[in-house]
């Protein structure tokens, strides 16, 4: 059985990853700005792991995605918007060993868990409607520490000269 996730509820551990940080904290900074990058991408445009994604009508929501590693902003994710105006959360704080997404409209959370209704552009959208954020962090926590520990290797290995 599937717990009822809430919007304000949702989290997800770095703990399979965090011996990375203990190894090289710079390291695992880096490969943790690749992660958020990847991992908002996957919950605006589906991923492998979930096709479902934010629903849309404007675009609005989908513009106002913004992920950040501690207290640093590392991406917006910048869409075309047919009306209306984005306003992506700019300034978080954090822990440096925290990964945060968020959707800054008024109206996210209630999409979020929000069941029926869907207009035409949702509709149309393929996998677009609620719960886009949960099914994410259950489909997509393994893709996400293999990013995040790939990139580690990477940034270890450019390091070391190898």
């Amino acid at each position: 059985m599937v717990a009822d996730i809430k919007f304000r509820d949702l989290n997800m551990t770095l703990a399979p990853v965090a011996h990375l940080a203990r190894k090289s904290p710079e390291a695992f900074n880096k490969a943790c700005k690749v992660g958020v990058v990847q991992f908002l991408t996957w919950c605006n445009t589906g991923s492998k792991g979930s096709s479902k994604k934010p629903p849309i009508r404007w675009g609005v929501l989908r513009g106002s995605g913004s992920g950040f590693v501690g207290n640093e902003l590392v991406v917006i994710f910048e869409i075309p918007i047919k009306a209306g105006r984005a306003t992506p959360a700019k300034s978080h704080s954090a822990k440096p060993t925290t990964m945060t997404w968020c959707w800054n409209t008024d109206y996210a959370a209630k999409m979020h868990e929000w069941t029926g209704g869907w207009g035409p552009f949702t509709l149309q959208d393929g996998n677009a409607g609620n719960q886009w954020l949960a099914e994410h962090l259950r489909a997509d926590a393994q893709a996400l520490y293999d990013v995040i520990g790939m990139k580690f290797s990477q940034v270890m290995k450019f390091r070391s000269g190898g």
